[in-house]
């Protein structure tokens, strides 16, 4: 499956989709999808193929761009197996405005993607931050 990258950049600064960007203190990261159009095919909105040398905390904010009542399937992949998945709606889309918190261990992927539950398309995307995790041996 292609890799999606943002057609229209919403900043000077193209976003990608495949990698975690470090912040300067190098000890926190962010990742942002943009609006990808998701139907009733699987879409792969975040697809990073090793998330480094160190384990991460991963704060996920779904976004949702549509008011229809469709259910939007988002799941959350961490090499190929799914380890949370959940249905969005408008009606329940409010309770799940607060981060979705993962613990990723080091040197494997990470994928989000969304599905729609019938063949019409709506903007979808990802906008997440977390924190690389320290040795404390």
């Amino acid at each position: 499956m292609a890799i999606p990258t943002p057609t229209i950049p919403s900043s000077i600064t193209s976003v990608s989709a495949v990698r975690l960007n470090p912040t300067l203190s190098n000890k926190q990261f962010y990742i942002n999808s943009g609006l990808i159009a998701a139907n009733n095919t699987e879409t792969t909105v975040i697809s990073v193929a090793d998330v480094g040398k160190r384990d991460i905390l991963i704060c996920i904010n779904p976004i949702l761009t549509t008011s229809s009542t469709d259910d939007m399937t988002m799941k959350l992949k961490n090499n190929g197996a799914i380890i949370y998945q959940m249905i969005i709606t408008t009606q329940n889309f409010a309770n799940t405005s607060s981060p979705l918190h993962f613990i990723i261990p080091a040197s494997t992927n990470l994928e989000v993607t969304f599905t729609n539950a019938d063949s019409t398309s709506h903007n979808v995307g990802i906008s997440a931050y977390g924190y690389y995790l320290e040795n404390n041996y």
